[in-house]
């Protein structure tokens, strides 16, 4: 989705009425215990369908609708292939050739698609409950490779490529302090909404993928000036829209043609580690992602890629309340979360010891659990610090021990620099990439060990550094 959102924006009067609606926030009293809910129940939109077309239509496809599969590694794929109802591999030779270039490099194809799990099993729960085709769940891999990519002002984000007017648009909040965009389950409950209303409107699976890259309003007005009794393979590929879109329909069905027949193509799908399956935790005040992070024992890294939607190491109070975590991890942060008053969630901070201090010394002067403050430490009860050392707490505390110190992972887990991954997208090079994100172009093959005469590939991944 590029510029075809912009049009977007002139949405018609009762859909601009109703679409700016976010989920509603559960009550709870103050020190209630986090609520979970790991079937990550929809959104719900309030957007009222659009006027029906009066064009006979192909017909949706019907298929069979599974009883939901338990956690398991060899379910994903299968419970994937039963929902698949598209053309496949034979649709035309543009599905085939770009089925042989996504996997021009099978192991690389499956690592982005072993990244993508814990999203794309997100995206798949969405499906089934709107009794949509499986394909679909491929749509995020085929705009940003399941990255949760954060847009420039004015420009897509996201792993759905929502513009900023089409994400308003759905209920999704955008501002400085939270991206609806960046949150995966917020941004795939809209996406799979807005799918659904283009197959209730366009009634054929093809068109409705035309729709999402190409904005529904353009395909409208041509369905208008072709009113066939149904609309054929030749009569689609005929539409006239921008070769752009016809080539993301053969783009999609290419990867559903791997993912149905990996053999076929050399590639072995990944199983999803224990760790993928990802659930939502509701909230009952803010926190601090780094807090968040040790209390839930998952690297800062990774909890921020789960949650990119929160765009501060504290998250907002006008932010939705809730955060995704890897379900081993849900016991453990449920546990912690609630020893802890409110007014420690969000308000640690990194300090630089005056005196040497022990852990249980530290913790007792705090109020704050033991574990907990080993947990953010990486360090057992009895153990001690010396002065000068920094160490993360309370920031009341923090303000009578030390010095406030930049925020940094702390934990001897996380002490490695930081790190961000980006996607190369057709017609980037190393130049307008150092460019975009301030760094220099010889750091840019440093970090990524790239030669001199060293070709970008779009979907490939290049490694940006933190403070070198």
């Amino acid at each position: 989705m590029h510029s075809r959102w912009l049009r977007l924006g002139t949405l018609m009067p009762a859909l601009l009425l109703t679409a700016c609606a976010t989920a509603p926030k559960p009550t709870q009293s103050e020190h209630a215990a986090p609520t979970t809910a790991t079937s990550l129940p929809p959104m719900d939109l309030r957007i009222a369908p659009p006027e029906r077309l009066a064009v006979p239509l192909a017909p949706a496809p019907e298929f069979d609708v599974a009883e939901p599969a338990l956690d398991g590694a060899a379910s994903v794929w299968s419970r994937l292939r039963t929902r698949f109802a598209l053309p496949g591999c034979e649709y035309s030779p543009a599905v085939q050739r770009w089925a042989r270039t996504y996997t021009q490099g099978p192991d690389r194809f499956a690592a982005s698609l072993k990244r993508a799990l814990p999203f794309l099993m997100l995206v798949l729960d969405e499906l089934e409950r709107q009794d949509l085709p499986g394909e679909f769940a491929l749509l995020p891999y085929l705009e940003s490779h399941y990255e949760p990519i954060a847009g420039r002002s004015g420009m897509p984000a996201g792993m759905w490529q929502f513009m900023p007017d089409t994400a308003r648009a759905v209920g999704l909040q955008v501002s400085p302090h939270y991206d609806g965009r960046l949150d995966a389950w917020a941004s795939s409950a809209a996406a799979v909404s807005m799918l659904k209303r283009y197959q209730n409107e366009f009634g054929d699976w093809r068109l409705v993928n035309m729709a999402f890259n190409a904005g529904e309003y353009r395909v409208k007005k041509l369905l208008q000036e072709n009113r066939s009794a149904a609309l054929s393979r030749e009569d689609v590929a005929n539409l006239k829209l921008s070769p752009i879109t016809h080539e993301h329909l053969a783009k999609l069905l290419a990867l559903g043609c791997v993912i149905n027949d990996p053999q076929r193509f050399g590639v072995t799908l990944p199983e999803p580690a224990p760790e993928d399956y990802l659930v939502r935790v509701t909230l009952t005040a803010p926190i601090d992602m780094r807090v968040a992070a040790r209390l839930a024992d998952v690297p800062e890294e990774a909890l921020r890629r789960y949650n990119a939607g929160h765009r501060q190491s504290r998250i907002s109070a006008s932010a939705p309340m809730h955060l995704l975590l890897p379900k081993p991890a849900l016991g453990r942060f449920q546990q912690r979360y609630t020893q802890l008053a409110p007014s420690a969630w969000s308000t640690w901070d990194a300090v630089k010891l005056r005196e040497r201090s022990g852990l249980g010394q530290l913790a007792g002067a705090a109020a704050v659990p033991i574990d907990l403050v080993g947990a953010a430490n990486g360090a057992d009860p009895a153990h001690e610090f010396a002065a000068g050392t920094t160490v993360f707490l309370p920031s009341a505390l923090g303000r009578n021990v030390g010095t406030a110190q930049p925020p940094v992972p702390l934990s001897p887990e996380a002490q490695q620099n930081r790190s961000t991954t980006i996607t190369v997208k057709s017609g980037d090079n190393l130049w307008t990439l150092a460019k975009t994100h301030k760094v220099s172009v010889n750091n840019l093959r440093r970090w990524n060990k790239l030669s001199d005469k060293a070709q970008l590939k779009p979907g490939q991944k290049l490694v940006l550094q933190g403070a070198d």
